[in-house]
C-alpha cells in the first residue's frame, strides 16, 4: 500500500524517545505524546501497552489480518482509537518493517485526524544505524506530509539510523546507562552534559526542534 493525499502544509511531529530501560520512556509515550482522541496504533513486541491510555481502551491484536482490519475500520472514521499489534512470541525485524509497512499505506495528508504510530524499542528492530531504510526510513523522512506522526522509544541514541533522531521535532532525554551515551545526546540534541548526567530516575528533558537553543524539563508522575 501507499499512503495518498501529499500535504506539504503539515507539520513534522515526529519523536523520539531516549533513556535506559527504567527511565520512563514508555510512560512518557502515553502520558505526553498520546491524547484521548488521537488514532493511534503501537508496535508492541512485550505488551507495554495494555489496559487504556487516557481513558480509552487499547485493542490488542496477535494476528495481523485482524490488526489491520482493525485500523483500516478506524481510519474511516473520525474517532479516536488505540490499537496495538502484540506477539506470542519474539517478534523479528520482518515483523517491525511489516508494521511499518502498514503505516506508511495508512497514511493520508488530508486525513482529519493524523496517524501516530509507536515504534516501541525501535533500535532493537531497526536494521541500520546510518540512514533509515524500508518503510520506517520513509516514514521519518516523508511521513509528516501524509500525517504520520512516529514515536521512537529506544535506549541508546548510537544504536538507532540517524535519520530516526535527526528526523524528531521532539527529542525526549531521560537517565543515561552511560557517559558516552549522555555526551552522545548532548551532541545530537544541544542538551549541556551536565544536565543530562544530572537526571534522576523519571526526570527527563524535552527538545523541541523548532527551539534550536531551548530545552525543559520535568518529571514523570503517577497518581
Amino acid at each position: 500500500m501507499q499512503p495518498i493525499n501529499p500535504n506539504n502544509d503539515l507539520d513534522n511531529y515526529h519523536v523520539s524517545l531516549i533513556g535506559t530501560s527504567g527511565s520512563g520512556k514508555t510512560s512518557a509515550v502515553k502520558k505526553l505524546f498520546i491524547q484521548p482522541g488521537d488514532q493511534v496504533v503501537m508496535f508492541d513486541p512485550y505488551g507495554d501497552y495494555t489496559g487504556n491510555i487516557k481513558g480509552r481502551v487499547v485493542r490488542s491484536y496477535e494476528k495481523w489480518g485482524d490488526f489491520s482490519r482493525a485500523v483500516m475500520a478506524g481510519r474511516k472514521t473520525k474517532q479516536g482509537f488505540k490499537i496495538a499489534k502484540t506477539f506470542r512470541g519474539e517478534p523479528t525485524q520482518a515483523d517491525f518493517d511489516r508494521f511499518a509497512a502498514l503505516v506508511w499505506g495508512w497514511g493520508d495528508g488530508y486525513h482529519p485526524k493524523p496517524l501516530k504510530a509507536v515504534f516501541e524499542e525501535c533500535a532493537q528492530f531497526a536494521d541500520s544505524t546510518g540512514k533509515a531504510v524500508g518503510k520506517h526510513g520513509s516514514i521519518m523522512r516523508v511521513g509528516r506530509k501524509f500525517g504520520i506522526h512516529a514515536i521512537n522509544p529506544f535506549q541508546r541514541g548510537q544504536e538507532v539510523a540517524k535519520t530516526i533522531l535527526g528526523n524528531s521535532r521532539y527529542k525526549w532525554v531521560g537517565i543515561q546507562a552511560r557517559e558516552n551515551d549522555a555526551k552522545y545526546l548532548a551532541q545530537e540534541t544541544g542538551i549541556p552534559l551536565r544536565d543530562i548526567l544530572n537526571l534522576k530516575k523519571l526526570e527527563y528533558y524535552l527538545k523541541d526542534g523548532d527551539t534550536m537553543n531551548s530545552h525543559t524539563k520535568g518529571k514523570l508522575v503517577f497518581r
